[in-house]
């Protein structure tokens, strides 16, 4: 069983009885009277057919309401997408092609000749239809049921339809046994499930059918706070200086391990061969006075390589003092970018410190992002320059580092909001929150 409902507003009936009479309603829906004939059209197609019973309730005056028969469908223009059912079950899915000499269909329709045509999509052609195989048909918008004269009376106001009518053929099917079951074909996708005993109260909402009127718009629950604020953008100091040299050979202080009291500025120091690849040193400090130790190319964990080194002797334009200054050219395997385009980490070129730098800087930066929950406001993560695509827990949240901007020291977080679920992205900077 289809269900049709329209909502009209209908002004009034003029003196004469056969004079035509129109209103559209808020929704769309429109609704023609002519004598004893009313027309009512919609924006929705519907699957009615001559024969079926409708129940109009809600309109005004009282003696409006009450049951019809619907006389006539008014056949879908041509070009306008139909679907047809057969006596057989076989349905039929096209753009209607309506014969000249054929505009309605009325009640002896099974008795009637003549055909139909669709063109389907599946076969791009045109599939006739004869007229007396129609089971029902789904596409027309508009149909018309007889009434009493309404003569000398004004009726107005919304009204709610309510349809019977068929749910399609029965088809039967054999069992093992003696008897016999009977199994009812299945809605087609978007009709509606309920069948003759259950006759809903249909609406037309904005020139639609609906079961139910729509319900008034929820206020949105606002999104949870980013909970994150940047806290450190800082460039870092180069691990290694130059402390001395002896002939070609540098001699490299390692400000990662420092001798004697704290703040007292000693570091341990190591001797590099130029061209020799080091790692860390697994015997220091219990057998080795060295932090660094020779390895090869090979090696996975070696650290650092001084490409090149020189002596050059530099006079001070003020003093006129001339002094040396050592010049290393330093490979950093630790060291890396990640590439813009691929999004892979691609190892920075060789960089230069010398002995003239009481700090170097080779690229290297230290970032830190804590949250700012209440619960939760101890919580902080820290990374490096290359830390793009990192994801870390805070605060409960899982974060994850998009874009980092060296050149304007902020970077760009997502997060997976939970009340409610989404996904946040936000540009942090050391000045947001000042």
């Amino acid at each position: 069983m289809l269900c049709l409902g329209l909502l009209a507003l209908v002004s009034f009936l003029s003196e004469n009885p056969r004079e035509t009479k129109s209103d559209r309603s808020r929704n769309g829906a429109i609704l023609l009277q002519e004598s004893k004939t009313i027309t009512l059209e919609s924006k929705t197609p519907h699957g009615l057919m001559p024969g079926d019973l409708v129940f109009i309730d809600g309109a005004e005056p009282e003696s409006f309401n009450g049951n019809f028969t619907v006389e006539t469908i008014i056949l879908p223009k041509n070009d306008s997408e139909v679907s047809i059912l057969l006596s057989d079950g076989k349905t039929i899915t096209g753009e209607m092609k309506q014969p000249k000499d054929l505009r309605v269909l009325k009640k002896d329709w099974r008795s009637a000749s003549g055909s139909l045509s669709v063109r389907t999509e599946e076969e791009s052609q045109e599939v006739d239809v004869r007229i007396a195989e129609l089971e029902q048909l789904w596409g027309a918008t508009s149909l018309t049921i007889a009434t009493e004269s309404l003569e000398d009376e004004e009726w107005k106001g919304d009204f709610t339809l309510q349809t019977y009518q068929r749910r399609g053929v029965a088809e039967k099917s054999e069992l093992a046994g003696s008897g016999k079951w009977i199994e009812s074909s299945l809605p087609n996708e978007g009709e509606p499930s309920y069948d003759l005993f259950t006759p809903p109260v249909l609406y037309v909402v904005d020139g639609r059918l609906e079961t139910s009127l729509p319900e008034e718009a929820k206020p949105e629950k606002p999104p949870e706070e980013f909970g994150l604020r940047l806290d450190v953008f800082e460039k870092v100091p180069y691990r290694f200086r130059i402390g001395s040299w002896v002939n070609q050979t540098p001699h490299l202080v390692d400000t990662q391990f420092p001798l004697g009291p704290s703040g007292s500025g000693r570091y341990v120091s190591n001797r590099i061969e130029v061209g020799v690849p080091y790692k860390a040193n697994p015997d220091y400090p219990r057998r080795s006075k060295s932090s660094l130790t020779q390895t090869n190319a090979e090696d996975p964990d070696k650290i650092i390589m001084v490409d090149a080194f020189v002596v050059q002797h530099v006079q001070n334009p003020k003093t006129g003092i001339t002094r040396p200054i050592g010049r290393a050219l330093i490979k950093d395997y630790r060291l890396f970018l990640i590439d813009e385009e691929s999004g892979n980490k691609v190892s920075m070129k060789p960089f230069e410190i010398n002995s003239f730098m009481d700090q170097t800087h080779a690229g290297q930066y230290r970032i830190v992002v804590e949250s700012t929950s209440k619960d939760h406001s101890d919580e902080k993560f820290t990374f490096e320059q290359n830390g793009k695509g990192t994801s870390f827990p805070l605060a409960l949240r899982d974060y994850k580092i998009l874009e980092i901007d060296l050149v304007n020291f902020r970077v760009h977080i997502e997060k997976q909001a939970l009340d409610p679920p989404e996904l946040q992205r936000q540009w942090l900077g050391l000045l947001d929150d000042k």
